[in-house]
């Protein structure tokens, strides 16, 4: 195996250590000795990969905003009918069960004041599901489906910022009823978008 991709395949090996650690733990509570432990290495192993802790938390951060992008944009991609669509993506956005991965991403916003670092990855995210939201909406208005009662950026920004008061809820200990949020963003978009979703 070349070098790189042992270096490659290591450092993949110590952010799914991570990942790990920070869904059982919580991400405020993960450390490099957690990491180390979780990946049976030294804790200088961990720092020859990722100089420091900050940097193996920010390749964690990234990995999981472009796995659920990719989920999402394949979701979007999979289905011509521009109402099932969108609701195929908002299901997709407020699910039954938040994953680690998910919390981690939420978690680490905590984090933001003492590491800026991270900010770049939080607005990456959010501008890639609006992007997201706003083609599938400007697809449904080019084929008739969608009439918006205004400006699609504003929709698409309004739904994803939902999707995320939403997801925030069950962190913060609020026991909602997923379907009942679900339905309630679905309700949302189909007044903003004049369609009966």
């Amino acid at each position: 195996m070349k070098q790189s991709t042992r270096h490659a395949q290591r450092r993949d090996e110590l952010v799914a250590a991570l990942r790990r650690v920070a869904g059982r733990r919580g991400i405020l509570q993960a450390n490099v000795r957690a990491v180390a432990a979780e990946a049976e290495v030294s804790a200088g192993s961990v720092l020859y990969y990722f100089p420091t802790f900050d940097d193996l938390l920010l390749a964690a951060v990234d990995g999981v905003v472009e796995e659920f992008y990719e989920r999402r944009r394949r979701i979007a991609d999979a289905i011509a009918d521009p109402r099932e669509r969108l609701r195929a993506m908002i299901e997709a956005g407020v699910p039954d069960e938040i994953s680690d991965d998910l919390r981690i991403v939420y978690e680490s916003i905590a984090l933001l004041p003492e590491r800026p670092q991270l900010g770049p990855s939080h607005r990456l995210i959010v501008e890639r599901q609006v992007m997201l939201y706003r083609t599938a909406i400007e697809i449904g208005v080019g084929v008739g489906a969608f009439r918006p009662r205004m400006q699609v950026d504003a929709i698409a920004r309004n739904i994803v910022a939902l999707e995320d008061a939403y997801d925030l809820y069950p962190l913060l200990g609020l026991a909602r009823d997923r379907a009942v949020v679900r339905q309630a963003v679905l309700d949302y978009a189909g007044l903003a978008l004049d369609v009966e979703l």
